[in-house]
């Protein structure tokens, strides 16, 4: 073999090494900032702006599914209230996967922030080592609706379908998407709509929205779910999410619902 097809060969076989490690499809991805440790975890974040995502994994044991979690309004930190909960899905060995989605808070992020979701989704899961674990996705408030147009949307976004979805008291998607002309059929999953009486914020038009959008899939795969004040006790408004930071009680009736989810994908 002469000097020239030796050096060609050489190349041909370090390209495809290079292309085996970082193909188009599955660029490796890189932190966008520096990492930060919770009591079970280590969040990273990547990406920037409002298509940036952080991605927690556990700092113990091995990772057995994936949450989505979509936030509120403008509760765009993990390590705000989100933290007690994500340490404890973390603990139990799920990854947490946390789009940002928006920036300023503005109105006109309802209208970007499926996009911007999409795209914080796709560098998430190819920031994760594991990339074939059963995925469920979580919503609150705006991020509950959002959490519909990722289970409807995940084949076309080229991102994991998830196996379940829970939707913590969804806003109306009006806001999102008028006319719903970019929310596709229903994902036949098992899915949680929770809302809550005293909720003034965003009341029930968006669970009673996509529980009509939902009619498609079977019965026993879907839950409405309508929680009950008690005025000497548990007070489900739109706040009572955020209060399982330090409340207990509240914390068995938002956190066990996700965790029988998980339990039931893995």
């Amino acid at each position: 073999m002469t000097r020239l097809l030796r050096a060609a060969a050489a190349f041909i076989v370090a390209t495809g090494v290079l292309v085996a490690c970082g193909s188009p499809d599955r660029p490796t991805v890189r932190p966008s900032g520096p990492t930060a440790e919770t009591e079970f975890g280590i969040a990273r974040p990547y990406g920037h702006g409002s298509s940036a995502v952080w991605v927690l994994t556990p700092k113990r044991g091995e990772v057995r599914s994936v949450v989505v979690y979509i936030h509120g309004w403008t509760a765009t930190s993990p390590f705000l209230w989100h933290q007690a909960w994500f340490d404890h899905l973390l603990q139990g060995g799920s990854a947490v996967v946390f789009p940002i989605y928006q920036l300023t808070g503005g109105d006109e992020e309802f209208v970007t922030a499926p996009y911007d979701l999409r795209d914080g989704l796709r560098t998430g899961f190819r920031a994760l080592v594991k990339r074939d674990l059963p995925v469920v996705v979580a919503g609150f408030s705006v991020g509950g609706a959002l959490a519909f147009y990722y289970g409807a949307g995940a084949g076309e976004w080229n991102v994991p379908r998830p196996r379940a979805v829970y939707s913590i008291f969804p806003s109306d998607p009006i806001l999102i998407d008028p006319g719903l002309v970019h929310l596709s059929d229903p994902p036949a999953v098992p899915t949680l709509i929770l809302v809550g009486d005293k909720d003034t914020t965003v009341g029930r038009i968006g669970a009673d929205t996509f529980w009509k959008w939902l009619g498609p899939v079977p019965s026993e795969l879907k839950t409405f779910r309508r929680l009950h004040s008690d005025p000497d006790g548990l007070w489900f408004d739109h706040e009572s999410l955020p209060t399982t930071e330090f409340n207990v009680a509240m914390r068995r009736v938002f956190w066990d619902p996700l965790d029988e989810l998980v339990a039931e994908v893995r």
